[in-house]
């Protein structure tokens, strides 16, 4: 195993990050931009992430049958080409600027599922088993790093080109990112000769997940909560470059602090996650990320400021981090190990589900109800969330338990 092919793949894994967020970050401003619409930004939110959804079974299914370098590759690639014809159909037919950029990111999402999906199973292939710790690691980081520099570059381009040039930067990264992994030969060849040995329909997975998922209260009530923080999350990222922009009358590259509060904090989460852990319980640490989210979500509601709304944004999605941590390992002691797979895409998929309601929610009231209005309304549900299934989890958790015994059990 060559050091200089983790470098590359690391390097390329770190391009593609930064090209997704820095989409993420355009492409709400751009649709605002051209629109002024709060409704139509929300439902370009919720064309983001239905493909997401959808895609997630099939990722596997692809990655199994044709290798996850392969797979890889192509997703980054498909999106370069995408941010380019984008770029040029925005330039030929500026009146249709709500159509194009839904059909990028309609696009870009199918393809992030199938980049995601797939580098979960090259990873294993390129990192040896006793250093996939430090590897993850590495890759949290890469994550955590993207939220701040992909938005702070997005605001800093801005300062020279329009928001619509932006989508030749998130391409180029992508171009980079699949150029790179092309280099890599020799992985993810094993799940391609194994292809024929595995041909797994997606409703056998969905049918195995489902029976797994339902005769586990444990895990509907982990759904549950997960459900209630993505769509706070969602709300805040479908509705940030309006609020922005169109409420507290802020420019465009100002929009870029919002995601760099919530960069900064991820950040910071992820570096105090091991002090954390020696003090207090995995359980302790994902549901006081929850209610903090849930302060952050009322703050946003309330927010009299710019500045009051930067905080509450950054605390209801900068700690989204360490409340995955309690999410991820509470489940992976409530499913067998030979359904985990199943079950865990059964459960991203649901968990998900509420983003692309959020930008729907948006784009049903958003024209006839203050958008501030709706986050104060699901801080509410996420209180009778907390009360109801969040606190009555903690007999039962196994992460309620010391670090020692939770993981150990």
């Amino acid at each position: 195993m060559h050091s200089w092919r983790i470098q590359v793949f690391l390097g390329s894994r770190m391009f593609s990050t930064v090209g997704d967020q820095l989409l993420q970050f355009a492409v709400p401003l751009i649709v605002y931009t051209a629109t002024g619409s709060v409704s139509l930004a929300g439902l370009a939110f919720m064309v983001e992430w239905l493909p997401r959804l959808f895609s997630l079974p099939v990722a596997g299914l692809l990655t199994d049958r044709f290798g996850g370098r392969r797979v890889y590759t192509v997703a980054d690639g498909l999106r370069a080409v995408a941010c380019a014809l984008t770029l040029l159909a925005l330039f030929r037919w500026p009146a249709h600027t709500f159509a194009w950029t839904a059909a990028l990111m309609a696009v870009c999402a199918f393809c992030y599922a199938q980049a995601f999906i797939a580098l979960e199973s090259t990873v294993p292939d390129l990192v040896p088993e006793k250093d996939l710790a430090k590897a993850q690691s590495v890759l949290q980081v890469i994550n955590s790093g993207a939220g701040v520099f992909g938005p702070a570059l997005g605001g800093v381009l801005l300062i020279w080109i329009p928001p619509t040039h932006l989508l030749s930067v998130a391409g180029a990264m992508f171009a980079v990112s699949a150029l790179g992994v092309l280099a890599l030969k020799g992985i993810g060849s094993q799940a391609s000769r194994d292809a024929g040995a595995v041909r797994r329909s997606v409703s056998d997975d969905l049918r195995v997940g489902v029976r797994s998922l339902t005769a586990k209260p444990v895990l509907l009530s982990l759904v549950g909560v997960s459900m209630v923080v993505n769509l706070m999350v969602g709300l805040a990222v479908a509705t940030g470059a309006a609020l922005t922009v169109g409420h507290f009358k802020q420019d465009d590259s100002v929009f870029a602090s919002l995601q760099m509060a919530v960069g900064v904090l991820s950040i910071a989460a992820f570096v105090l996650m091991p002090w954390l852990l020696r003090r207090v319980s995995v359980y302790r640490i994902g549901a006081v990320a929850f209610v903090v989210s849930a302060v952050g979500g009322v703050l946003m509601g309330a927010a009299p400021t710019f500045p009051a709304y930067v905080l509450g944004y950054g605390l209801c999605i900068g700690l989204c981090g360490l409340f995955n941590v309690f999410i991820r390992l509470e489940r992976l002691h409530w499913i067998e190990p030979e359904e985990r797979g199943r079950v865990i895409s059964l459960i991203v998929l649901l968990n998900q589900s509420t983003m692309p309601m959020a930008g729907l929610l948006v784009a049903v009231v958003g024209g006839w109800l203050p958008v501030q209005t709706l986050f104060l309304v699901v801080g509410a549900v996420a209180s009778i969330v907390y009360v109801l299934v969040l606190r009555p989890l903690k007999s039962r958790a196994v992460t309620a338990q010391p670090v020692e015994q939770a993981l150990s059990g």
